[in-house]
């Protein structure tokens, strides 16, 4: 063999070899599954369990209202093209079961609703008026071990890695949950006075805290004179000096009764809504809330 045929028989063998990676490496990373969720909680979670064998894609974006979202032509395709469909349920998305016959019809998607599951095994804390249970880090410790069943019985090969996932993301919940308990176990004030609607029940009574919110669960109710006075009293009575709003809404009502008392102003996140910043920050549902901690260990004066 001479060194010219030599070399284009090696040059030929390596090309077939990197050929032959190219395609095992494209095989490796095109996902397995077909995820669609609503908000960005279960977004966040379904990432952790599945990392890049699942592609995941949020149906209500993290800037919009969950409760006045509005399904596009674009998501119902998304949504029939789904294996597996991870929602609230409780009535946060209203839409959700005017769609789920038909998309039954279209295609055997999975349907996995956080608060039946919860429900289903029984879990002690359910509030039947309030949908906001990703704020309970012990209920999305069951939400991750449903994720990891779901997943594993939707893609059998890669139940190894979404076990050892599922482990790791169990670890960050219960890690930031004993964060909670022992941080706001010595709080010199005990109560979230809430200039909003009742978003933080799960939380508050999570962690022994008392939750007054000047509105009940319906974001888009609007409180009475007499609700507002009621509180603004309630606040120098007690000599409260912290008023809490979420920070997707407008302070307006959180301003006025800060305005009347002297208390300061404190937002916390539901970990649904990314300001700009934030979304390229890359912050995450987790992020949303250690911030949420350190601003209730200043807010109520925690040692």
């Amino acid at each position: 063999m001479t060194l010219t045929r030599a070399i284009r028989w090696l040059a030929s063998i390596i090309l077939v070899l990197a050929l032959t990676v190219l395609v095992a490496v494209r095989v490796t990373a095109e996902p397995r599954l077909k995820v669609v969720t609503t908000i960005l909680p279960l977004t966040d979670l379904a990432r952790e369990v599945a990392g890049d064998r699942a592609d995941v894609r949020q149906l209500i974006p993290p800037s919009a209202e969950i409760h006045h979202f509005q399904l596009r032509p674009s998501d119902l395709k998304l949504l029939a093209g789904a294996d597996l469909l991870l929602a609230v349920g409780g009535g946060l998305e209203p839409w959700l079961n005017r769609l789920e016959k038909t998309l039954v019809l279209d295609k055997k998607t999975r349907h996995l609703k956080f608060l039946d599951c919860l429900k289903s095994e029984g879990f002690p804390a359910v509030r039947q008026d309030d949908p906001h249970v990703w704020l309970d880090f012990e209920a999305d410790r069951h939400l991750v071990k449903a994720l990891v069943r779901e997943m594993s019985e939707l893609d059998p090969e890669g139940a190894a890695l979404y076990a050892k996932r599922g482990q790791l993301l169990l670890d960050k919940l219960q890690a930031l949950d004993e964060r909670y308990l022992q941080e706001l176990s010595s709080c010199r004030h005990r109560e979230i006075i809430l200039a909003g609607h009742q978003a933080f029940s799960y939380l508050a009574a999570r962690y022994g805290l008392t939750l007054i919110s000047l509105t009940g669960p319906q974001p888009e109710a609007l409180p009475g004179a007499r609700k507002l006075q009621e509180i603004i009293n309630l606040v120098r009575e007690r000599q409260i000096g912290a008023i809490f709003y979420e920070s997707s809404h407008p302070p307006a009502y959180a301003r006025t009764v800060a305005r009347e008392t002297g208390a300061a102003l404190y937002s916390l996140s539901a970990g649904v809504n990314l300001t700009e910043a934030q979304l390229k920050a890359g912050r995450s549902f987790l992020d949303l809330m250690s911030d949420n901690l350190l601003v209730l260990k200043t807010a109520l004066k925690c040692d």
